[in-house]
């Protein structure tokens, strides 16, 4: 990467905290550019370099807090599950050790997390899930003996059902704690396979 490269990505990121800041001090349509820039320590040239508005860097930061927790996530091991040494019940992922790790990351994002939801802007979030499901889940519903046609709708499924319990708990200010939402996804998502 030249020397540019790294200022143009340098100068995003100081905008992605800057818009991050003040989104836990104010609604994100009372937000402008000229407080963006300050914060950044930024031209209105350079934020005009990079985005159209501020509806393009907020989804840029939601698209870069996202790539930034999911590599953090898959280097503690969970991109690296190997079927053949984990039982069955190991491959439930929909437990504690891999739900607590994600509902703590929404809380301490809550704000850009309910902006997200209420404009419906999860497609940085829902590309970084496919990626997820392919090499995830995508192995283990095939051990489980779904077939590769079913395993697009069974996703879709997990996704949008998960989703839409954290945005309902979003709604609610977090009010509940995150084992009750852990509890709550896992009653919708029993541990039962072809068989049981």
């Amino acid at each position: 990467m030249n020397k540019n490269d790294s200022k143009y990505f340098k100068s995003a990121e100081k905008m992605h905290n800057a818009l991050i800041t003040l989104l836990n001090k104010k609604d994100f349509e009372l937000i402008t550019v000229k407080e963006i820039c300050e914060l950044a320590g930024v031209n209105r040239s350079t934020f005009y370099l990079h985005y159209d508005n501020s509806y393009d860097l907020l989804k840029e930061t939601i698209e870069a807090v996202y790539k930034d927790f999911f590599s953090r996530f898959s280097a503690d091991g969970y991109k690296e599950i190997n079927l053949k040494e984990k039982s069955d019940e190991e491959l439930f992922l929909i437990t504690p050790k891999y739900l607590m790790p994600y509902l703590e990351f929404v809380e301490d994002n809550r704000k850009l997390f309910f902006i997200m939801y209420e404009k419906n802007e999860m497609m940085g979030a829902e590309k970084t899930y496919e990626k997820w499901f392919k090499e995830i889940f995508g192995p283990i519903l095939t051990r489980f003996g779904v077939s590769q046609e079913e395993q697009p709708f069974i996703m879709i499924f997990y996704l949008k059902g998960i989703i839409g319990i954290i945005n309902e708990w979003l709604a609610r200010d977090c009010k509940e704690s995150k084992e009750t939402i852990i509890s709550i996804i896992q009653k919708c998502i029993p541990s039962t396979r072809k068989g049981d």
